[in-house]
């Protein structure tokens, strides 16, 4: 269709360009979901590989006959167009790589100083920098392989259903992404850590004293039961540093704070259900300290080598 024949055509030249801040947006709602940290004003930033792009094609942005032939002739010997393209696909590796350290750096915080760390939170996390990686792996082969049309147009498709089915996911439970407390535990000053680190490592009567400390702690106010614990408040309650402890733990307990917290909780279930409770596996488990059935049951079997529900049958 001439680009004459439509009175929305202008508006081609601003959405042609559209997804270069699609990498930005997916990094950024990855990082807002799992800490609940809002935006900063310096993430204005991220709009930059999209803002270069309309300045480098400015002329087009309001003329629908010259943004239809960028789109339909793609191929130009022009170095604002080259560039462009460099930009526009540029930055989703880019933010593919950010988006990846990132989430590996969360997923080790929490493994390491939160008691409750839910493994199936991650999965959904991986699955959506898969998907996404994925629908542009399909726009490059568009683009720079097979200019078969059915191929960008699946990755489009691709890309909106990846919207929708998150709004959809997230709004049926708006925490599926957060792990609560991660932000303050990101944020958590360095200093005393730092300190702890340049003073030597620990020796290992001191490190014996302490586990058995936070041993005999644990167990007999039932600290674990808590399933908002964290390293570092369970650190100030023992009146050691975060370091000092989660030092104890790995090298003299053999085992991080959260397989340490888990342990105890895993232990009370079994021991309920050796004693022939009743009562429902979910309520054994919250009353243990675990935070949801999901982390319960994942937890229950890498300890255990069964299901609760087959711990329970034998």
């Amino acid at each position: 269709m001439d680009a004459g024949e439509s009175q929305f055509t202008w508006l081609i030249g601003w959405l042609v360009f559209l997804p270069a801040c699609y990498g930005a947006l997916t990094y950024l709602y990855c990082r807002t979901a799992i800490t609940g940290a809002p935006l900063k004003a310096s993430d204005i930033l991220h709009i930059l590989p999209l803002a270069i792009c309309y300045l480098l094609n400015y002329d087009i942005l309001f003329s629908g006959d010259k943004a239809l032939s960028f789109v339909t002739v793609p191929d130009t010997t022009l170095f604002k167009h080259t560039l462009t393209k460099i930009i526009f696909y540029g930055q989703v590796g880019v933010y593919l790589a950010l988006l990846i350290t990132m989430v590996s750096r969360y997923q080790a915080k929490a493994k390491q100083t939160l008691s409750s760390y839910s493994p199936d939170i991650f999965k959904w996390i991986w699955s959506l920098v898969a998907f996404m990686a994925g629908i542009w792996s399909l726009k490059l082969l568009f683009y720079f392989i097979n200019s078969a049309p059915i191929v960008n147009l699946l990755a489009d498709c691709l890309l909106v259903l990846m919207v929708y089915f998150v709004a959809v996911v997230q709004w049926r439970n708006p925490s599926l992404f957060h792990i609560r407390q991660l932000t303050t535990q990101l944020e958590r000053p360095k200093g005393s850590g730092a300190k702890a680190s340049a003073d030597g490592v620990l020796d290992p009567e001191t490190r014996s004293s302490i586990l058995q400390l936070v041993q005999d702690e644990v167990k007999t106010q039932a600290l674990y039961r808590n399933s908002e614990l964290t390293l570092a408040t369970l650190a100030e309650q023992i009146g050691v540093s975060a370091h000092q402890l989660s030092e104890t733990l790995n090298q003299a307990g053999g085992k991080n704070f959260n397989q340490f917290i888990n342990e105890y909780r895993v232990a009370e279930v079994c021991e309920q259900l050796d004693r022939k409770s009743e009562r429902k596996l979910i309520d054994l488990a919250m009353d243990a300290g675990f935070s949801s059935k999901s982390s319960f049951n994942a937890i229950f079997k890498k300890f255990r080598g069964q299901t609760p529900s087959q711990y329970r049958c034998q």
